[in-house]
């Protein structure tokens, strides 16, 4: 990370230099490319159990209860990701180097394209499930309301995974 002058940082600079401070010795030994991967596939893995429990949930209502352990699973995965890419996904650009701009503009473009269509999906399919009475109100407004949220994550996870790509496994082998 390079460090500027106090004086010339930003309030969101200065705010990334001191969570990265606070995080740098976290999670040492996760901190190679596999297992950076590996929570990558895991944050993906419970988007996807989330999003059966949700759409489930409109079926059979009782699944939904499973949402609390998977939402905690989530977010611990998330944090762990993030804690190990060094919270490039948010970094200010001055932080990062061309490739890694680029790469990150990249994946937040596609994290908005996928945020976006996923949303307006579910407003479809609640205007369109409103209208024609399907099922019990609560369910489908459950499982829609989950699958936003759901977005919400997707969106997040987009550049973060790029960003967890982009590290160079030199950089693990520094941190150890």
């Amino acid at each position: 990370m390079t460090t500027v002058a106090n004086d010339t940082l930003t309030a969101a600079e200065r705010r990334y230099e001191k969570n990265v401070g606070r995080i740098a010795t976290g999670l040492r030994s996760w901190r190679t490319p596999e297992r950076r991967q590996l929570l990558v596939r895991l944050n993906w893995a419970c988007v996807a159990v989330m999003a059966v429990i949700a759409v489930a949930g409109f079926f059979w209502f009782p699944i939904v209860i499973a949402w609390l352990p998977m939402t905690v699973a989530i977010c611990t995965v998330w944090t762990m990701l993030r804690t190990v890419i060094d919270i490039k996904d948010s970094a200010p650009a001055r932080y990062l180097d061309e490739f890694e701009t680029q790469t990150l503009l990249r994946a937040r473009s596609t994290a908005l394209s996928v945020l976006v269509g996923i949303c307006f999906v579910i407003g479809i399919v609640l205007v369109w499930g409103s209208t024609m009475e399907l099922g019990d109100g609560h369910r489908l407004a459950y499982a829609m309301g989950g699958l936003a949220i759901l977005a919400v994550f997707v969106g997040g996870i987009i550049p973060a995974a790029a960003m967890a790509r982009t590290m160079d496994p030199a950089e693990a082998d520094d941190d150890r």
